[in-house]
């Protein structure tokens, strides 16, 4: 499920003063426009690895609001929400003359998304209300409805506070994997358990409208637009549970999407499904160790990880695999049935399928 989707030339003057007894000591930065290029090509194909690693590599080779730019979105995919807002925040206060509405509204949606990993919901809203008050023009008529839908959804959870897991020592959730290959979670709300699927490619949770009232959520009149997995645009409500266990791990003011329950009922197979753990709550886990049978492990304490092999676009955790000579960038869902390769692939690998 899909909520939140997500070239540009920037300027290339930047001002430097020097005082003249520490000139000697005073570097004016040049703009390597080729390497700006080569950084916008990896930025638009979202290979945040690979931009990260030529960043690092070349500094102090583009003036500082393009490097800015750069550093805010690969802060961002690696999970630094408070440095990129601080490369964002400098940019527009410092810079903003230099940027077209384009690249502005670029930055105000990567804001937004930042203070949704932060639970930080009528932030977003507002951002997402900006984006279409103040630069429609640079939208597309598929910008503007997304932008729309989610100014919706957020909007109507400004009121609610933010979500907090309460951290445990190491905890094992006794999840497994049913018949479907989807994996199944114990979950508990005012008293009521069920088994909900742990999925990492939902962007938020989900509910059946009956669970919902059987668990005792606070149901809003808010409606919005949702894709699922039978048909696109449906009519759905939003919920928040002001206590939600999955497994012995309490969450508070965890935030839901309420689907009528046919839309999560496939009478062919005889499966319904009851909910869906998302991204949200899966992501203040913060390490989750996922076995072969099925079973869940969340550590008391995070480890502290040098090497990271995954990165955030959108609300969508995103893995890099390497397959012989070639890198691969690989949406990682918990909650897809089968592994897909993308037609792209197909054309490239052709000799070897």
């Amino acid at each position: 499920m899909t909520i939140i989707k997500h070239q540009i030339k920037l300027s290339e003057i930047l001002l430097i003063l020097c005082f003249p007894l520490v000139a000697a000591g005073c570097v004016n930065r040049k703009n390597d426009t080729d390497l700006d290029k080569k950084l916008n090509q990896l930025l638009n194909s979202k290979n945040y690895f690979k931009l990260r690693e030529i960043l690092v590599s070349s500094e102090n080779k583009l003036i500082e609001s393009k490097e800015l730019f750069y550093k805010a979105f690969v802060a961002k995919a690696f999970g630094d929400r408070n440095k990129s807002n601080e490369c964002i925040n400098v940019l527009l206060d410092k810079y903003r003359d230099e940027f077209n509405d384009t690249i502005v509204a670029r930055l105000l949606d990567l804001r937004a998304a930042n203070f949704l990993y932060a639970y930080k919901y009528k932030q977003a809203s507002d951002i997402y209300a900006q984006l279409l008050n103040d630069y429609p023009k640079v939208l597309d008529s598929a910008d503007l409805a997304n932008y729309n839908n989610v100014r919706n959804i957020f909007g109507a959870f400004s009121h609610v506070s933010l979500q907090f897991m309460h951290r445990h020592n190491s905890v094992e959730i006794a999840s497994f994997r049913n018949k479907f290959n989807h994996l199944m979670t114990p979950v508990k709300s005012n008293g009521v358990s069920d088994y909900f699927i742990f999925d990492t490619g939902a962007n938020l949770s989900t509910i059946a409208e009956s669970q919902a009232r059987r668990m005792n959520l606070t149901i809003l009149e808010q409606k919005v637009d949702v894709g699922s997995s039978t048909q696109i645009n449906v009519q759905s409500r939003l919920a928040v549970a002001d206590s939600f266990y999955v497994g012995e791990i309490l969450f508070e003011n965890v935030v839901f999407l309420v689907m009528p329950d046919d839309k999560l009922t496939f009478p062919e197979i005889n499966y319904q499904i009851q909910g869906i753990i998302g991204f949200p709550v899966i992501h203040q886990m913060e390490e989750v160790h996922m076995h072969k049978d099925g079973s869940i492990t969340i550590p008391g304490t995070p480890t502290d990880f040098r090497f990271a092999n995954m990165v955030l676009e959108g609300l969508n955790p995103v893995v890099q695999v390497v397959s012989q000579e070639d890198t691969l960038l690989f949406t990682f869902d918990t909650g897809a049935k089968n592994s897909e390769l993308s037609f792209k692939y197909f054309n490239d690998h052709k000799n070897e399928i």
